[in-house]
């Protein structure tokens, strides 16, 4: 799993929910998505997905488990944008219990394999 987020403390807060990922930049992120590496699941800042190329945006929300970190709301999000089935967004700032319903989904851990809700802010 790769957790990847625009803001540095964000980045080590999710890397250290998510201990068994592999924490990387922006650049780092782009770099392996353009060598064609794939990982099973990937957290990354709303805004961050959005700046990628085509093709690797494309790439990414294909992956079995893709969690969107953002702080816009997801009425502003693309059209298609989370629709796919392992697509979960989690809105920013989020709380606890929140994170704790996207680490359990993200890890398949969760009953039913149930996305979990947009929350936090929606400015």
């Amino acid at each position: 799993m790769w957790v990847t987020d625009r803001d540095p403390a964000v980045r080590d807060l999710l890397a250290e929910v998510f201990a068994e990922g592999e924490s990387l930049t922006p650049t780092e992120l782009e770099a392996r998505l353009a060598d064609g590496e794939r990982p099973e699941g990937l957290v990354i800042d709303g805004t961050q997905l959005l700046e990628l190329p085509a093709r690797l945006r494309r790439s990414v929300l294909g992956l079995p488990r893709v969690l969107i970190c953002t702080g816009v709301s997801l009425a502003a999000l693309p059209a298609g944008l989370v629709t796919g089935a392992g697509v979960a967004v989690l809105g920013k700032p989020f709380c606890v219990e929140d994170l704790e319903a996207a680490v359990d989904w993200l890890r398949g851990t969760r009953a039913g394999s149930v996305r979990p809700a947009m929350s936090g802010s929606t400015a």
